[in-house]
């Protein structure tokens, strides 16, 4: 029987085809490597960027606050024949403190004063300080006081994990048929202003004693602390000290300085925004007659050197200079903060050389900054930061 075979013929890869599907894959994977590489670069780029934008806005947020509460538990006036002298910063430019003797301005500006010629901006109130007690405050009406024991009162906001004894803080005296006996601070130790010696009243030299007056207590400061003034301060600029690596040249950080109690008036900084460059203030006034226009009818720079609108240099000088001035006339503050945005980028070149810092529209034309960008800032990207506030404690916006 005759078995009959099938050749089966087995063809493999030539050497020639199997280099050539090397190649084709190796150059597949370098491709795949190479777009991996710009996504990973990429992805990092703007989580840096974010993350800078991110730390920003917190720090901005901090800025906002603190300049909302200018003015707050702020006195007006010393009680007739009270000699109070207090301290202020250390570390400011000295026509920024209303010390030793005079009545605080809620607000303080400097032109071009600080770090690359940029702004200062200083906000003076109770509710600017960092600890529990300068958050807290409380009222005593005359209606208040009891009989037994003689002559005490106890303040009418006073729950669970407000002001507590030993808290440093102030009393200002309020009469409501008295103009001259009004927002008056309560002194009686020259120091310490008041001092909360239980946590149910303050002493009876602080209390009302007729029936239009109402005592009102801010906390400043916490037990453990002897006032070097009767209120909080924190300025706010472009600071040079450790500035991370990553930032362009000429930027610096954005700072807030808190007026220390303890270190003789010296800056505890606090760091708010990275990579700044510039940061430029402009004034919003309202200048009618004591400032019952309430609306905006002139706009200025930090010094009020330059106006814009319907007030002479001589008006916003001497308004900025009065603390009953920035009351009454002072309406808006705009801070603009040119900063980098992300980090530096080898392969990217800014697309203009300056940028206006400020506004050229609504009256401030004349009011704007132009910041020039050196060869290297143009490696970066950048951008403007604007924050626009009407104080809630003066008087003209209230």
């Amino acid at each position: 029987m005759k078995q009959s075979m099938t050749a089966i013929t087995r063809h493999g890869f030539t050497l020639v085809e199997v280099i050539v599907v090397m190649a084709l894959f190796l150059s597949v994977a370098m491709i795949a490597a190479q777009a991996f590489k710009n996504i990973t670069t990429l992805a990092a780029k703007y989580s840096k960027s974010e993350e800078s934008n991110i730390e920003g806005i917190i720090g901005l947020e901090l800025l906002r606050h603190d300049l909302e509460q200018m003015g707050f538990g702020l006195f007006w006036d010393f009680l007739p024949g009270a000699a109070i002298t207090y301290g202020e910063s250390a570390d400011a430019d000295s026509s920024t403190n209303d010390a030793p003797g005079n009545v605080p301005r809620a607000c303080v500006t400097l032109n071009n004063s600080a770090a690359f010629s940029s702004d200062l901006i200083g906000v003076k109130g109770t509710t600017v300080g960092s600890t529990r007690a300068s958050q807290r405050w409380t009222y005593v009406p005359f209606h208040n006081i009891s009989s037994s024991p003689t002559w005490s009162s106890r303040p009418i906001r006073w729950p669970s994990g407000n002001l507590a004894s030993g808290d440093r803080v102030i009393v200002i005296r309020h009469n409501f048929n008295d103009p001259t006996d009004d927002h008056l601070l309560v002194d009686t130790t020259g120091t310490d202003y008041a001092t909360l010696t239980t946590g149910s009243a303050p002493s009876n030299s602080y209390l009302p004693v007729k029936d239009e007056e109402l005592s009102m207590v801010y906390g400043v400061e916490q037990s453990s602390t002897t006032l070097r003034m009767p209120f909080n301060r924190v300025d706010f600029s472009i600071t040079t000290g450790n500035v991370p690596p990553f930032c362009a040249e000429r930027t610096g950080v954005l700072s807030k300085g808190m007026v220390s109690h303890t270190d003789n008036g010296h800056y505890s900084y606090t760091p708010l925004m990275d990579c700044v460059a510039d940061m430029q203030v402009v004034l919003g006034w309202d200048v009618s007659d004591g400032g019952r226009a309430k609306s905006i009818s002139a706009y200025s720079n930090a010094d009020g050197s330059v106006v814009s609108g319907a007030a002479s240099t001589a008006d916003l000088q001497g308004w900025r200079a009065s603390p009953q001035g920035i009351r009454e006339h002072l309406k808006m503050v705009k801070i603009y903060i040119l900063a980098q945005e992300g980090r530096k980028d080898p392969g990217y070149s800014y697309p203009a050389t300056t940028m206006v810092v400020g506004n050229a529209g609504l009256g401030e034309t004349s009011l704007t900054s132009i910041y020039t960008f050196t060869t290297a800032q143009l490696q970066y990207h950048w951008r403007l930061y604007r924050v626009i506030v009407r104080p809630k404690n003066l008087v003209n916006n209230q």
